[in-house]
């Protein structure tokens, strides 16, 4: 009898990691075997430890659904994934592949270089031109969710995006549907608004989701641990309704709802102009239905909240609506987490089904030429298996078989060695081939930085509060050393370092006003900078970006500040 395909898929969330374990059914569908989550220990925000929690849920989870030292299929978050449609003139063949790497050079907001990326043709809706859907990430998150799985006794197989996996999921599940369907998925740190009309797509990610509530819960509830907060959200919290509601349990409680409140609004507003920009730029249709997913929708009264706000029919995602449930799963656990397997359901069905809407993949390349050196190495393991096997078939002749291997051994370093030959050759191109791609990305990126000095001014200008801080001075950074600007023959005073290396951060100095909100009016600022591509604000290094914040002592009406800002590249002067 033959073997039924099993495979195992990982949600590698930024709160939760969930993990399942599905089967293939003779119908050609999907059956759900076990699944389990774990939760990440500390705050979501720290992603210099994000690595180690990974390791450690994981391990767990492939013990709770055993499937340790096997292959396993992931979904990386939203969070560090930039997603793109872009539109391209009709070409054929390997035209393709070259014009949308020069579109990913132009969109992506990092050097292509340092970026794991991939793409899908979309059905035609123009007959001159081609639609795609670009996707970026880094190639450190990548090495992030590789290294985790490894130490868990797992073997990477492809890497999915958290959207992907949801859009495939929702065309699998809902294929009834008629017009517009919104999906809204809140995470930890993003909010993915998949919009699905028909054969049309279209992704959004917004920058704000369930740890949104928790940092702010922190800042009223001083003294508390990230964790203590996430927990007290968890068993207390609450979107509350319009009006006077009476239904909390505590003061603190009332405190909480009212904060979750006021960033669920925040989502609404995003939401209202992503559904504008869907029908003006897409070209879609306003949603006739809204369905719910993630962890972040788990808050009581979510759902009527936006079904107060948006005035549509609203439900939760069921990514498990046409998944056969095996008998081994808990019915009760499995009702309480079911929309949070959309991920890993969408992985499954691309595994053991196959013809999902979207195949894109996203390779890191130390992994990539792992596996091409294993597939070098299995012709090599098929072959001594063979001749262990004749000559256990053959004692009688074990001197001639004998004599035989050892022919075929000096056959087989003979060859591996000429595939030596070729291979120290093939290298040597595509280092010429890689320099080349350098050289022209340089090229190609002419155009962009000639715009950069304004797009960049016009980001610090857009997220300015507005009141309470005065920009006095901006200058240009090379290196270590700020350019004072010189007399109208000389331009800049010490220009030099930034004829070598670039403009790489910008300081900005300033006053900022004697109010209730405090130098805390400095730290939203720099937060707020931080979610643009254009600065490399990190958790690491955001303590070197406040290099000056006067502390109020009261006989002033303004005190001085000053910010580095690094930029995510160097820019010419």
């Amino acid at each position: 009898m033959a073997k039924i395909p099993k495979v195992a898929t990982i949600n590698l969330g930024m709160q939760t990691v969930t993990m399942a374990v599905f089967e293939a059914t003779a119908d050609g569908g999907i059956r759900l075997e076990a699944f389990a989550t774990e939760d990440l220990a500390g705050d979501p925000s720290t992603d210099a430890s994000r690595e180690g929690q990974l390791k450690i849920a994981l391990t767990e989870l492939t013990s709770k659904v055993q499937w340790a030292g096997k292959e396993a299929s992931c979904a990386v978050p939203s969070q560090g994934v930039f997603a793109r449609f872009v539109s391209i003139p009709k070409v054929e063949g390997d035209q393709i592949g070259k014009m949308l790497y020069f579109e990913a050079q132009q969109n992506v907001p990092y050097p292509i270089e340092d970026v794991s990326w991939g793409y899908q043709i979309l059905p035609e809706n123009d007959e001159a031109k081609l639609g795609a859907l670009l996707l970026a990430t880094k190639l450190e998150q990548l090495d992030v969710a590789i290294n985790a799985l490894r130490t868990s006794g797992l073997t990477p197989d492809h890497i999915d995006t958290s959207p992907v996996a949801l859009y495939n999921a929702l065309r699998y599940n809902y294929p009834e549907l008629q017009g517009s369907t919104l999906l809204i998925d809140i995470g930890a740190r993003t909010t993915n608004l998949i919009f699905s009309e028909g054969e049309r797509l279209f992704i959004r990610t917004l920058p704000v989701g369930g740890s949104t509530i928790t940092g702010a819960m922190l800042k009223r509830f001083e003294g508390r641990a990230f964790r203590q907060v996430e927990e007290f959200k968890c068993a207390k919290g609450f979107i509350p309704p319009p009006g006077n509601f009476s239904g909390s349990s505590s003061a603190e409680a009332d405190e909480a709802g009212k904060i979750a409140r006021t960033v669920m609004t925040r989502i609404h507003n995003e939401i209202t102009r992503s559904i504008t920009y869907y029908r003006t730029t897409q070209h879609g249709s306003t949603p006739v239905r809204v369905l719910l997913s993630g962890g972040g929708v788990s808050m009581p009264y979510t759902l009527e909240f936006f079904n107060e706000k948006l005035s549509l029919p609203i439900e939760f995602f069921n990514p498990l609506r046409r998944v056969a449930i095996s008998s081994s799963v808990d019915a009760q656990t499995l009702k309480t987490f079911a929309h949070r397997l959309g991920e890993c359901t969408g992985l499954a069905l691309r595994s053991l089904v196959g013809n999902v809407p979207l195949e894109i993949n996203l390779e890191s390349p130390t992994l990539v030429a792992e596996k091409r050196a294993a597939a070098r190495h299995i012709p090599l393991a098929v072959i001594a298996a063979l001749l262990v096997a004749g000559i256990g078939l053959t004692g009688l002749y074990y001197s001639r078989a004998t004599q035989r291997i050892m022919a075929i051994n000096e056959d087989m370093v003979a060859r591996t060695e000429k595939l030596r030959q070729f291979e120290t050759a093939l290298n040597k191109v595509a280092a010429d081939k890689k320099a080349q791609l350098t050289a022209a990305a340089d090229i190609a990126a002419a155009p962009v930085l000639r715009e950069a000095w304004a797009t960049i001014l016009n980001q610090i200008n857009a997220d300015l509060p507005e009141r309470n801080i005065w920009v006095t001075k901006l200058l240009p950074v090379a290196g270590d050393q700020v350019l004072e600007p010189g007399d109208e023959k000389s331009g800049w005073k010490t220009a030099g370092a930034a004829h070598k290396t670039g403009v790489t951060a910008l300081e900005i100095t300033g006053l900022y006003l004697a109010s209730e909100e405090g130098p805390a009016v400095i730290d939203r600022y720099v937060e707020k900078l931080a979610q643009s591509p254009f600065f490399a604000i990190t958790p690491a290094n955001k303590t070197s970006v406040v290099q000056l914040r006067a502390t109020p002592s009261g006989d002033k009406w303004a005190y001085d500040f000053k910010l580095k800002l690094p930029l995510a590249r160097p820019i010419p002067l």
